[in-house]
């Protein structure tokens, strides 16, 4: 499995002072929130200098959200940290690796963004209801769901990006990438799917109108990402009777085992575990990284005690 490494950036050069801290959160259905604080002296000029540090990448197995929302928030803010000693200080400490975690949760859960929403989920509903800092509104993650967070610098991989289509936004450019590795891999199972209003929705077949696949929703903080694509493999998808999906009240969930069902495609039925490494795999080719492209290994640490310890180790 290849993967292209983005460069980091490193400040040089010039009398200057300047603090930057820019904070965004997304979601494809509500656009993004920007949050920006600078401080600008005139008489500086830099220049970034890419700095090769591979991409980590974890299968975590079935775990809790809110154990694996705290690890991402702790790579996240070590990640910023490190960013911003890098631009302040000139600080050479080596830089966070771009890290994607990819995880089974182990137990229904509801999740609200910024934006909201809890209005949609039904009042008999006995599921935890989680609020978060990513951009939109409700969504659910359980067993049979596999759900990737990337925590990367979007803003280096979108420079780096090779295709000639690339759009003129980071946010938008990376949001379409995560679309896009869900309808390949819906794809590998031949299952067709393409971007709808909101997220990636299976397409038409016969009488059945398109229903949601998959959804995104990030959170970002000077260009660093959090959160990300979550994909139904073979999840109960009764949990999605008791929330308004994006807001839109007739819409309707699917898995890719219902849509292999629904099309009389033959073959083992997958799972989380098995689609996993493909959704990763999607993911890192729909970057298009020019540089430095190397095997990105998946490391499972889906039966380790210490997988939190293990992670962590890894990427520093």
């Amino acid at each position: 499995m290849l993967a292209r490494l983005a460069g980091y950036p490193k400040l040089i050069g010039g009398a200057f002072s300047v603090f930057l801290v820019v904070l965004f959160s997304l979601c494809n259905d509500c656009g993004f929130l920007l949050h920006a604080c600078c401080r600008l002296h005139s008489g500086f000029c830099f220049v970034w200098v890419g700095e090769c540090k591979g991409m980590r990448a974890f299968f975590l197995g079935s775990r809790s959200y809110r154990d694996v929302l705290q690890l991402q928030e702790v790579i996240f803010q070590k990640k910023i940290e490190r960013q911003l000693r890098r631009l302040r200080e000139g600080s050479d400490e080596s830089l966070i690796p771009d890290t994607v975690l990819l995880v089974e949760h182990d137990a229904p859960v509801y999740t609200v963004g910024r934006r909201d929403t809890s209005a949609g989920i039904s009042a008999k509903c006995a599921v935890e209801v989680v609020k978060t800092r990513r951009g939109g509104g409700v969504t659910f993650h359980g067993p049979g769901q596999v759900t990737m967070y990337p925590i990367a610098n979007i803003q280096l991989l979108w420079k780096q990006c090779t295709s000639l289509e690339k759009v003129r936004s980071p946010i938008v450019w990376y949001s379409s990438v995560l679309e896009q590795a869900m309808i390949d891999t819906a794809k590998d199972y031949n299952v067709p799917a393409h971007r709808g209003k909101v997220g990636v929705w299976s397409d038409r077949w016969h009488d059945a109108a398109p229903r949601k696949l998959g959804s995104i929703g990030l959170q970002l903080g000077s260009w660093v990402s959090m959160h990300g694509a979550g994909f139904n493999v073979c999840n109960d998808l009764r949990y999605f009777n008791d929330i308004i999906m994006c807001e839109m009240p007739d819409a309707a969930a699917t898995s890719l085992v219902e849509e292999m069902r629904l099309r009389g495609i033959g073959g083992a039925e997958p799972i989380p575990r098995s689609v996993a490494p493909l959704l990763l795999y999607h993911f890192l080719m729909n970057l298009r990284q020019q540089e430095n492209i190397v095997s990105t290994k998946l490391l499972d640490v889906s039966g380790a005690a210490d997988w939190r310890r293990r992670v962590l180790h890894s990427i520093e």
